[in-house]
């Protein structure tokens, strides 16, 4: 037996679990492999790797996929791959006013997408129940069971999950929202402050793929930021950090409605009175091109700030008013030229509105990274 394969004091569960999580996290990340390729990489014996295959085929875990061909011609090996058709996930965006939803199945490949509006002024039990019914009405039909939900909201959110402030949604405060949903939809919830969410999505789908240290900037009703240090989402001891527009000196708080204000229309309001004003900027007009140089110089103000204590290598700039406002670029890279040491590279979103549902589903899935290492036997099926 190798010395991979014993544990001091003859814990054999304790090793069967290691073992586990070790072949089930290799068929996830980099399947689908063969008993032999299994056994090479881990150092387990091809007796032990042959065991725990099957046990997880008997879970629905793996399924049979193909056969690798032998140059002796002798008989083929056969591969094993994660079943990621066997669970499905959920990124959740609970905003002021809608919910939006993404289902995917393990692997991230997009099922379905759904919106549902909602009146500001709807309380916090209203908007929990409108959540768990807009994800159970897409879980309608039978299929693959929900493995893990990753959820983002407006607000400071603490370690355990819970709003501890916010804002932007009407009695929020205090709500455990992670535990809620959790007991709710019978399954692991991790709840994130949705400027982070969109930070990691940005990280690994989006316009910054592969840039570990990000800072991210929602444009719309409200100015947030999302930050990414080493690739993970970065919330301080409390859960508040980057909440620069609390500062009174970057008047991040008046920015947007100030910007839509000179549209001049009465009859558009929030983020559509800001494409407007855009608009405008872009044909010339005067009144409108002062209005966006306005914004960019409040937003540069909190970015530069920001730049200059994180030291970011990227920025990407995202919400409702990022997809008609690229002409804010040149305005903030001035701005911050004049702040900074070193302006990082500046871009616009690649996500739109679903960079919050997208990294709320790769929150998702390293949940069910994190249960493969620590209770495989935990997962559905298992």
């Amino acid at each position: 037996m190798k010395t991979s394969e014993a544990l001091p004091g003859g814990d054999q569960s304790a090793l069967r679990h290691l073992n586990t999580s070790r072949v089930l996290q290799l068929l996830y990340e980099d399947g689908p492999l063969t008993v032999n390729a299994l056994s090479r990489v881990t150092g387990l014996s091809r007796p032990t790797v042959r065991g725990i295959v099957s046990a997880l085929q008997e879970t629905g875990m793996l399924t049979p996929a193909g056969q690798d061909a032998v140059a002796t011609g002798g008989r083929p090996a056969q591969r094993y791959a994660f079943d990621t058709g066997a669970g499905r996930l959920a990124g959740l965006h609970i905003d002021a006013d809608g919910i939006r939803v993404r289902f995917t199945d393990l692997s991230g490949k997009v099922l379905s997408t759904a919106y549902q509006p909602l009146a500001e002024d709807a309380g916090a039990d209203e908007r929990v129940r409108r959540s768990v019914e807009l994800v159970r009405e897409q879980m309608r039909g039978g299929g693959a069971p929900l493995w893990a939900v990753g959820v983002g909201t407006p607000g400071i959110i603490d370690a355990s999950g819970a709003v501890r402030l916010s804002v932007a949604v009407p009695d929020w405060n205090g709500v455990p929202l992670a535990r809620e949903l959790s007991e709710q939809l019978s399954c692991p919830v991790a709840a994130v402050k949705d400027t982070n969410l969109a930070a990691l999505a940005e990280h690994r789908k989006g316009a910054a793929q592969g840039t570990p240290d990000l800072l991210y900037v929602h444009m719309g009703t409200r100015i947030g930021v999302g930050l990414l240090v080493d690739g993970a989402p970065f919330t301080g001891r409390s859960g508040g950090a980057g909440e620069i527009g609390r500062h009174p000196q970057f008047g991040w708080q008046e920015a947007p409605a100030r910007l839509f204000a000179a549209s001049g229309s009465p009859r558009d309001a929030g983020e559509d009175a800001g494409a407007l004003v855009f608009a405008g900027a872009r044909h010339g007009d005067r009144r409108a091109q002062a209005a966006v140089e306005d914004y960019a110089h409040a937003l540069a103000g909190g970015i530069g700030a920001m730049v200059l204590a994180m030291d970011p290598r990227a920025i990407v700039l995202g919400g409702p008013l990022a997809r008609t406002g690229a002409q804010i670029l040149e305005p903030i890279r001035r701005r911050l030229a004049e702040i900074t040491y070193e302006v990082p590279p500046l871009t616009l979103t690649a996500l739109n509105e679903e960079a919050i549902t997208t990294g709320g589903i790769e929150t998702a899935r390293d949940l069910v990274r994190a249960r493969m290492l620590t209770s495989p036997d935990q997962l559905p099926g298992g």
